[in-house]
């Protein structure tokens, strides 16, 4: 059996013979005293026993368990009472002297300023494996990762009142050095007091953030600060009411902390001032030690008290190598000055933002079919992204447009990919300016066109990590086009996303989003429906402008496009006009500019044959290359560009009867550059 075994053994020994000399003298007595006072007296006893044994062999030799956890102060339980037997176990870091609350067999399940000042000579003893490696030269108190892991290793190695090996012997040697380079040196005063910003707010429901940042520096020794008085308020505002706790920090450990929801644990209610003391914090001749103050705002703050609070170091008392006490409470000329914060709502600051995705597809033909439908075609892509929170997303509503065609009429199914997840349109709906859940939809002045809002429950699978973005696909599936009945070629589709949409989204991050936590917006390009007929790309066109004559009062523009014919043949009119229709065929164009009574003259050619009906031929599935010339003399000097708007193609030879027009959009992508022509 080991030392601590025996040692441990020879105290329960002892105990039980305690016990039974308690029942034997007291038994006759025990009719007349109740249980609870009998038990009262034994408890007592072993205590008494406890600390005699500790005081006995030099802080006791028991065996240990190993701790799993980080204790700091305000924890209660069973480990912070192990914690407490394992400092008394040694001289060097009992928690209080024998007979008061926290020696030897008085442990408690609290972990108080005496544990902490504890665990900091812990610290320090073993200041090589535990304060080292993480860069520290000051204890902290709390009992984290590092000083769990010399505990425990302690604890393997049996540890106790001359129970270690030699390599043990010569390891407490070199820590006892080290504790001797740590001990007070000098008669210390503050050279340097700076009060700096924490963060600039804090929301209801956080926990540990900073408000505020404390730079200590020392001169002429070293000190050990014990006590900080701290005032955090705001005008009107109890900050009891608002805040849960408040904890001072060092090297990313919790030091201190006090309760702040309590009237009663308050200095002064008026200035909100709290106290931290038995603080035992080394600070080391001229090495800066950065405190940071930090707070716990509770959840479900009355909107009244939110706002600005400002935090102020009262005063500082720290003491030299010599035991003198000094109490610091003018900063004025170390440069402290109050910093202020916000409380604010919870979810304040958190907002969705909408974009059009890189990955959006441009204005394009759609090439559908004229006798079953046509899947899975992506019309827009945009990137959602959650800011300050995570997001959960409830409702979305996306807007889609068409032109030439009713959108119910081109649109089989609609739905949208978010991060990889689909969902499915449960309603649409439409009153003009307004988002519904009905069936009704709204149509423009122009009975062919029309404009919808789809609707997709969510209903909370998406959920966008805090600043992470998210893909969202628009995907259609086309209904046929009926041989022409339900839509004609020509028809245009897009989808958006815009304010009107996002102010009926339902999102929720910490609370739900309102209006103004949704940003951005999505608008996608028009792309053009083809059956049966022609495709004019836009990335295939071209164009290039000039000037004739000496004095320039010509301009020339050329625009160069290609023409594909789907499922058939077609023919197109010899013929190039501002005002093309079903009667003359050919292409339609714009001249913008003034040119008043000058003239303008345009001719159309083509790579494709000439028919005996004066119409260029393309043949099913060939591109032919198409050239129109506009020639502007004007009246008065200015500056001009032309754009193609129109393509009338019919599947007769003369290129006009039956024909049907080919919108060239977004005008954008078929226009010249601008010319300056002179009157």
């Amino acid at each position: 059996m080991t030392k601590i075994a025996t040692d441990f053994a020879s105290k329960l020994a002892v105990a039980f013979v305690a016990v039974a000399m308690v029942v034997a003298a007291f038994a006759p007595a025990a009719q007349a005293q109740s249980s609870e006072d009998l038990q009262q007296m034994i408890n007592d006893l072993l205590a008494q026993v406890a600390q005699l044994q500790g005081t006995t062999t030099g802080g006791g030799s028991m065996t240990c368990s190993s701790f799993l956890m980080d204790l700091g102060q305000g924890t209660k339980g069973a480990d912070v009472v192990r914690l407490q037997e394992f400092l008394n176990m040694d001289p060097d870091t009992r928690v209080a002297a024998a007979g008061q609350a926290g020696s030897a067999g008085m442990e408690t399940s609290f972990y108080g300023p005496a544990t902490a000042a504890a665990v900091s000579k812990f610290q320090v003893k073993y200041r090589a494996e535990i304060l080292s490696p993480l860069g520290l030269v000051n204890p902290t108190g709390y009992f984290g990762a590092g000083s769990r892991a010399k505990a425990n290793a302690l604890c393997t190695a049996n540890v106790g009142s001359g129970d270690m090996d030699e390599d043990e012997d010569m390891d407490e040697d070199e820590d006892m050095d080290e504790e001797d380079d740590f001990e007070l040196g000098g008669s210390a005063n503050l050279d340097n007091f700076e009060l700096n910003d924490g963060e600039s707010s804090i929301e209801e429901g956080d926990e540990d953030v900073s408000i505020g940042e404390i730079n200590v520096e020392f001169e002429n020794g070293d000190a050990e600060i014990g006590r900080i008085d701290i005032s955090v308020a705001s005008s009107g505002v109890d900050s009891w009411d608002v805040f849960e706790t408040f904890s001072l920090w060092v090297d990313g450990d919790k030091i201190a902390e006090v309760d702040a929801s309590d009237e009663d644990d308050y200095l002064d209610e008026d200035d909100g001032e709290v106290r931290f003391s038995n603080l035992d914090l080394i600070a080391m001749e001229d090495e800066e030690l950065e405190i940071i103050v930090a707070a716990s705002v509770q959840s479900g703050v009355d909107d009244e008290d939110m706002g600005e609070f400002s935090l102020t170091i009262n005063s500082m008392r720290f003491f030299d190598a010599d035991g003198v006490a000094t109490t610091e409470d003018d900063f004025e000329d170390l440069g402290n000055e109050s910093v202020e914060f916000d409380v604010e709502e919870a979810g304040e600051d958190e907002e969705l933002d909408i974009s059009l995705s890189s990955s959006n597809p441009d204005a394009t033909d759609i090439i559908v079919d004229t006798d079953s439908d046509t899947n899975d075609v992506t019309i827009m892509t945009a990137d959602l992204e959650a800011e300050d929170n995570d997001i959960e997303l409830n409702t979305v509503i996306v807007k889609v447009e068409t032109t030439g065609a009713s959108t119910t009429d081109v649109i089989d199914e609609i739905r949208v990919v978010i991060d990889g997840e689909e969902f499915d349109a449960e309603a649409i709906s439409g009153a003009a300016g307004t988002i519904s859940t009905s069936d009704s939809r709204y149509v423009d002045a122009d009975s062919t066109d029309d404009a919808v809002w789809y609707v997709f429950d969510i209903d909370g699978d998406v959920v966008i990590d805090e600043d992470d973005e998210v893909e969202m696909e628009v995907v259609v599936d086309f209904n046929d086009t009926d041989d022409g009945i339900r839509y004609a070629n020509g028809t245009t589709i897009k989808a958006s996303i815009t304010s009107t949409e996002t102010d009926a989204w339902d999102a929720e991050g910490a609370d739900d989003l309102d209006d103004d936590q949704f940003s951005g917006s999505a608008v996608g390009d028009a792309h053009t429906l083809v059956a049966e007929g022609i495709v004019v790309p836009a990335d295939e066109f071209s164009s290039e402008t000039d000037t004739l004559g000496n004095d320039d009062t010509i301009g020339e523009f050329t625009l160069e496009f290609d023409v594909t014919a789907v499922e058939g043949d077609f023919y197109i009119a010899e013929a190039a006009s501002t005002t093309a229709d079903v009667t003359t065929g050919g292409v339609e164009f714009m001249v913008t500019g003034t040119v008043g009574t000058g003239s303008v003259t345009a001719s159309l050619d083509s790579t494709g044959d000439f028919s005996v009906d004066d119409a260029y031929t393309v043949r099913e599935g060939e591109t032919e290359t198409f050239t129109l010339t506009v020639t502007i003399d004007p009246q008065n000097t200015g500056t001009f560009r032309v754009t193609l708007e129109e393509v009338w193609s019919s599947a007769n030879t003369n290129g006009v009867t039956g024909s049907e027009v080919y919108f060239t959009i977004p005008a954008s992508d078929f226009r010249t550059n601008t010319q300056a022509i002179q009157g």
